[in-house]
């Protein structure tokens, strides 16, 4: 659901939504990744819901698959093998729950792609050969963690069978100003 959406639900204060991106430090990282001033697109904002496995509510249900945020707005060709430009953005995630363990958190490959992958390069056992397992990270987060990555991130949801808790969490995106 898009974060401007909560204004429905009776949050009428934006900047109250808007809250957790003061925390101490993150102006400047912000402002520091991006090489210039930045704000934050409430339209391209959202709260998300991603279920555990076996709370999932049908069989049309699953859990987002890799992708990098930077392919926001872009025009994939059919043919791969064009480089791609990205949409310069941060994204700020932020999980309402605990999550990565008991409930459905991110997958990430570390580091920073040069360009974006086109989508037919996106199936998990190809990037599993593609990269090392090394490179794969599902972190474990609590209540007040988050994590700012970069448009470059390959990232998904991270599901475990074992999984019993839906999560709840906010993504923020952040644009150059």
């Amino acid at each position: 659901m898009p974060l401007i959406a909560l204004m429905e639900f009776g949050c009428n204060d934006m900047q109250e939504l808007l809250t957790p991106l003061s925390a101490p430090g993150l102006e400047s990282l912000f402002s520091e990744a991006m090489g210039r001033e930045w704000t934050c697109k409430v339209e391209q904002s959202w709260v998300r819901k991603k279920f555990a496995p076996v709370r999932a509510p049908a069989s049309e249900y699953h859990p987002q698959g890799w992708h990098q945020d930077g392919a926001l707005g872009v025009q994939f060709p059919a043919e791969t093998g064009k480089v791609i430009p990205m949409t310069e953005l941060l994204t700020c995630w932020i999980p309402l729950s605990r999550c990565g363990y008991d409930s459905p958190g991110l997958e990430f490959v570390r580091g920073r792609q040069a360009a974006l992958l086109h989508f037919t390069e996106l199936d998990d056992s190809a990037l599993r050969q593609r990269f090392s397992a090394g490179e794969f990270w599902a972190p474990e987060l609590e209540l007040g963690d988050g994590l700012v990555f970069l448009n470059s991130v390959l990232h998904r949801t991270y599901t475990r069978p074992e999984m019993r808790h839906d999560r709840l969490s906010v993504e923020y995106r952040i644009f150059a100003h």
